[in-house]
């Protein structure tokens, strides 16, 4: 019998070391180009704030994942339950990197045409929503949803993978928002077609919570 403690540790670790990973990749790509725009118009400093804190938010979720993990479900969780959660927000999590890619193609662009931030914005926050899969699929497993600690316990393996690292998409989804944010800034009217191929990666994202709540109903019902 694997003690729970010592796997919900882990999974607390996971959480909120690989999610903080991607969060401060990002977060250095975005401040990077940042200070090159403040250097230019130090009245830009405000407007590259906003852009940095985007890819932030994943390291956000895996702390808070791993905070529910050692204080709130550490006794009605099982061990690999609070592992795979701490998985599925953690690798999630990098998709903070992609995210960091297209808010640094924002700033950039918002540096040059103030009126293209609302529309950077839109793009900037796209690769996010895999850290969101992550995040929910995370708390499902904290809920209790499996509650064998034997086999089906360690299932809950699968959905931390499944949408873990089909969150990783996120960073192919980044790169094509950036490249979305600059053609958009030379033409408004591509904005539509931007959009289409950037959601596309996502694709894979929204494949793998499908097969983790598949995973997680499958437990449920057998």
């Amino acid at each position: 019998m694997v003690d729970p403690l010592i796997l919900g540790a882990i999974g607390a670790g996971l959480a909120v070391g690989i999610a903080g990973l991607g969060s401060g990749i990002g977060a250095g790509i975005t401040g990077a180009s940042g200070a090159g725009v403040v250097a230019e118009d130090p009245n830009k400093f405000g407007t590259a704030i906003v852009f940095q804190a985007l890819p932030q938010t994943q390291g956000l979720y895996g702390f808070l994942v791993a905070i529910l993990i050692l204080f709130v479900f550490k006794t009605t969780a099982t061990a690999w339950a609070m592992f795979a959660a701490g998985l599925a927000v953690g690798l999630a999590g990098l998709s903070a990197i992609g995210q960091g890619i297209a808010a640094s193609a924002g700033l950039g662009a918002v540096a040059e045409d103030n009126s293209i931030f609302g529309k950077a914005m839109v793009f900037s926050v796209l690769p996010e929503t895999q850290a969101i899969y992550g995040l929910l699929v995370a708390i499902l497993l904290l809920v209790g949803v499996f509650k064998s600690p034997g086999s089906t316990g360690v299932a809950a393996l699968g959905a931390g993978f499944a949408v873990g690292f089909a969150g990783l998409s996120g960073i192919g989804q980044g790169i094509t928002a950036a490249g979305a944010i600059g053609a958009t800034a030379r033409d408004p009217d591509a904005m539509g077609k931007g959009l289409v191929l950037a959601v596309m990666p996502e694709t894979f994202a929204i494949f793998g919570l499908l097969i983790a709540i598949l995973i997680m109903l499958g437990i449920m019902f057998s």
